[in-house]
């Protein structure tokens, strides 16, 4: 079966977070999460909407969103006002700030930060408060509770890592310029350490705006490191 859209509508639908399912007429929805958690009542939400609008299967993501797929483009807007309900939204897609992914450090035995509750503030901060803000290319950032890297922090654009401090209490340790797939990469670590969510919060919007600033149309933040330089770079974003 071949589709019977346009390029253009599949285009502006994936701007919203609806993903083309290959040779039909449906899409898959992207629903976002805030650090992979969602409440009982919201995964029954999204169940309910499978069901009604969709195939009925629905899917996660490597970074901690859902997917329901075979939800065809006539029912679209029935879905998004099915999962709004639920205080759920579709997005996730485009040149800006990602989804924000976390460990569970927060409960886990071995976590040293709040993992929730950091990630909560960036996707707030950055997701929802830079959702406006065109980058130069998608921009990830991954939250890890100890050095275990279990969720991979430092493959994504930033990662932030829990960490002890040398006084006592705990603090982040901020990597740059990872990356996954092909090719992929370790970030660079930041030769500093945060001690509070402030501090972090307020150079990873630095971060932010050095790439909206000098990466160039289509350029992961990967390579705006390398062509103008790491140490550069760090010292340009202060």
């Amino acid at each position: 079966m071949a589709t019977t859209l346009a390029p253009e509508q599949i285009k502006a639908l994936k701007g919203r977070g609806w993903l083309h399912n290959k040779g039909t007429d449906a899409f898959s929805a992207r629903i976002i999460t805030v650090n992979g958690k969602v409440s009982a009542e919201q995964l029954q939400a999204v169940a309910q909407a499978a069901r009604r609008h969709g195939s009925g299967e629905v899917t996660f993501t490597s970074r901690q969103t859902i997917e329901v797929l075979g939800v065809g483009v006539d029912s679209i807007d029935a879905f998004e006002a099915a999962v709004a309900e639920a205080g759920m939204s579709i997005g996730g897609t485009g040149p800006r700030v990602r989804p924000v992914t976390a460990c569970k450090g927060t409960v886990c035995p071995r976590g040293l930060i709040d993992t929730f509750s950091v990630s909560r503030k960036i996707h707030e901060r950055f997701y929802v408060g830079w959702h406006g803000v065109t980058l130069p290319g998608k921009f990830k950032i991954g939250v890890g509770g100890c050095p275990n890297n279990c969720v991979k922090p430092n493959l994504n654009d930033l990662g932030v890592t829990g960490t002890a401090l040398p006084g006592g209490g705990c603090g982040f340790k901020v990597t740059l310029g990872g990356h996954w797939g092909r090719p992929g990469g370790a970030g660079i670590p930041v030769e500093r350490v945060f001690e509070d969510d402030e501090s972090l919060l307020a150079f990873i919007e630095r971060v932010l705006a050095f790439y909206r600033d000098n990466g160039q149309p289509g350029e992961r933040f990967f390579k705006t490191l390398e062509r103008i330089g790491f140490d550069a770079a760090v010292e340009m974003m202060g």
